[in-house]
């Protein structure tokens, strides 16, 4: 007879998994060997992920996310929440699911080690963007937009991107959006974006774009 885990139980499995792939990245990024091989094998398995985010991560959509240079942290976290469907994309979510332990090690190694490159942005919209980044996204992003302990890293993303993902937050929270609308859910993002305007988003959209 099948065993049905609790919620609790399938929460610490995950949890369980994700550190041990998290204690494999950090080993082969610290052996250039093994570093390598985890580069290889990622580019290979990453050969779908490429029609939308770029071969090397770098995105040729405008809406789609740049996954170079990512956090490995947090794209490991985000492909737990696509295979769970707690993250709602169809493509995804059916790549996600059949990602093995390999998979996840390698894909996070290649993209991480990807150079993100440079995206365009407005200067002068940036200069507005850059205090409100300053008053609500660097606590956790970082002061250079490279993420902080698991955070996702921002710097260099793509500007439509950005704009979309904070204008769904913002829907969420205040309760803007039907349930077939909602992608995803973070308490703390959508407490920062509640109050923000349409043109807040595009000027913070704009400095992110423009951070190294």
């Amino acid at each position: 007879m099948a065993v049905s885990l609790t919620a609790s139980a399938a929460q610490q499995l995950e949890t369980g998994e994700r550190e041990r792939i998290m204690a494999e990245i950090e080993k082969d990024l610290h052996n250039e060997e093994a570093r390598q091989a985890a580069i290889r094998a990622g580019k290979e398995r990453s050969i779908l992920c490429g029609h939308c985010h770029g071969v090397d991560g770098n995105s040729t959509k405008p809406g789609t996310p740049n996954l170079a240079g990512q956090n490995p942290a947090y794209l490991v976290e985000q492909i737990g929440k696509f295979a769970t469907g707690e993250r709602k994309n169809f493509v995804m979510q059916t790549l996600a699911s059949n990602f093995t332990f390999e998979d996840k090690v390698n894909l996070a190694v290649f993209f991480t080690s990807q150079e993100i490159k440079p995206v365009e942005g407005d200067p002068i919209k940036a200069a507005s963007g850059e205090r409100i980044y300053e008053s609500v996204c660097f606590r956790c992003h970082g002061a250079t937009g490279r993420g902080e302990e698991g955070y996702a890293r921002l710097a260099g993303q793509q500007t439509d991107y950005v704009q979309m993902t904070l204008k769904r937050y913002r829907a969420n929270a205040n309760r803007q959006a039907r349930g077939d609308e909602i992608r995803r859910t973070n308490a703390s993002m959508e407490q920062v974006t509640a109050k923000l305007s349409d043109s807040d988003i595009e000027a913070l959209a704009h400095f992110i774009a423009l951070l190294k």
